[in-house]
């Protein structure tokens, strides 16, 4: 119902930062292209869980950033297709990106170098992909599993905890749990949390449709990465208890 002959681009996300859930982007993708549409899929939250094969899925553009990988802030990665990065001009100028620059015109550099204009981000580039690196040292298909194993534990156990829904129930999802408890602002869920070591993000996780399509306006999400472990679990589970104590 969303393409329609006045859409230009799709843009999507990979897995949903606000429930977790792995949308079936490779089907929807080739949805979009069955109508001429290119698309473009966010991958922030999806590269650090799961295996991401780029020609597979036939996308026109990935992105993901570098701290959501392990990597340091303020550099990411994006993607293309050649035939569309030829199309595209750049969107600011700089050294390297130009071929030759005349009084009567300018020819940009080939891509990458046309988007990349200036002195770049070295340190952030070099810490990226060192990150990438330590990632594949324990093989992306293990790590998965790993946090399969410990979102399935998660699950289960949050939800024994009483007065706890979750939110999003699809059947697919990677490495985040989100939740609500009854009666208790997800920020004071965090607050309580927090001071007794558990980290967890509570809010509207700048997704407020969604928020709006599940009729809440914020939830709590606790997240699970390659450095947890059942420890965690238990952690969050004995804070939430500790939560329905104080409210009663």
């Amino acid at each position: 119902r969303l393409l329609t002959e006045r859409t230009r681009i799709v843009g999507v996300v990979h897995v949903s930062n606000a429930l977790g859930t792995v949308n079936p982007v490779r089907e929807m993708i080739a949805t979009a292209h069955a109508m001429g549409v290119p698309v473009i899929v966010d991958g922030a939250q999806a590269v650090p869980h799961l295996a991401v094969d780029v020609r597979d899925l036939d996308c026109d553009f990935y992105v993901f950033s570098a701290h959501k990988v392990y990597g340091p802030t303020g550099i990411g990665a994006l993607y293309g297709k050649r035939e569309h990065l030829l199309e595209m001009a750049p969107y600011q100028g700089g050294g390297d990106m130009i071929l030759s620059v005349t009084f009567e015109g300018t020819t940009f550099n080939e891509p990458p170098h046309r988007f990349e204009a200036g002195t770049p981000n070295i340190e952030g580039a070099i810490g990226l992909a060192a990150a990438l690196d330590y990632v594949d040292g324990f093989g992306i298909d293990a790590i998965a599993a790993h946090e399969a194993r410990l979102l399935a534990d998660a699950t289960a156990a949050v939800l024994a905890v009483p007065g706890v829904r979750l939110v999003g129930s699809a059947r697919r999802r990677a490495s985040a749990l989100s939740f609500v408890m009854e009666g208790i602002h997800p920020h004071d869920i965090g607050t309580i949390l927090d001071s007794e070591g558990v980290a967890v993000r509570a809010g509207h996780h700048c997704a407020q449709p969604v928020m709006a399509r599940y009729g809440v306006s914020a939830t709590v999400r606790a997240s699970f990465a390659i450095y947890n472990t059942t420890r965690e679990i238990d952690a969050l589970v004995a804070g939430l208890q500790n939560v329905r104590e104080v409210f009663g």
